[in-house]
């Protein structure tokens, strides 16, 4: 196994395992060192079922890019079951596409096409994208930063409440002071 797909495995495992804390959370309070929303910032209202802005993952990198907003990757199949129940459950819940709406990029990736994108200064299909990145499973959910850079991903079916653990992580940049068990941790000591 090489130094980056131990990476990557390790990043799986420390997401699984923060996964694992969650529903003993009852986060009320704000985390510590999390900007404050303010009521004129608020989330743009998202109609329940309304759909969100999927874009091509070259236009996606570009405005992500421009606008300086992380990316939120959805590597799927069109056989793919769970995929069609996190599109409908997951994305589809009003709190998660209004947060989505608001700060991320968002792009859609057949793990199965012929098709070419560009990532890191090659040409590839979005098969080779998804092998490339550590596809395990489908779903397979990736955040990266503005410029492209991969942070990490989730094989598999994620419900709201995780993926929102996961959004808020990557969008208040906490990675930058840990990893996502150590913000969990922070959130239960918050919920205290």
């Amino acid at each position: 196994m090489s130094l980056r797909s131990s990476s990557r495995l390790a990043l799986g495992v420390t997401l699984s395992i923060a996964l694992l804390a969650l529903p003993r959370l009852g986060a009320t309070k704000p985390v510590p060192g999390t900007p404050k929303a303010r009521p004129e910032a608020a989330a743009p209202k998202v109609e329940a079922g309304a759909k969100l802005a999927w874009l091509a993952f070259d236009v996606a990198t570009e405005q992500a890019a421009k606008q300086r907003k992380h990316l939120v990757v959805d590597i799927y199949t069109t056989w793919c079951g769970w995929c069609k129940v996190m599109d409908r459950q997951t994305y589809g819940d009003p709190q998660v596409s209004a947060y989505l709406t608001e700060n991320f990029i968002l792009a859609k990736v057949n793990g199965e096409s012929s098709a070419k994108l560009h990532w890191k200064g090659k040409e590839l299909t979005e098969r080779q994208f998804a092998k490339e990145v550590g596809v395990s499973g489908y779903p397979a959910t990736y955040f990266m930063k503005p410029d492209a850079e991969l942070l990490g991903g989730v094989a598999g079916y994620i419900k709201s409440p995780d993926f929102m653990v996961y959004a808020r992580y990557v969008n208040t940049k906490w990675y930058e002071r840990g990893n996502v068990q150590q913000y969990v941790d922070s959130l239960r000591t918050a919920a205290q």
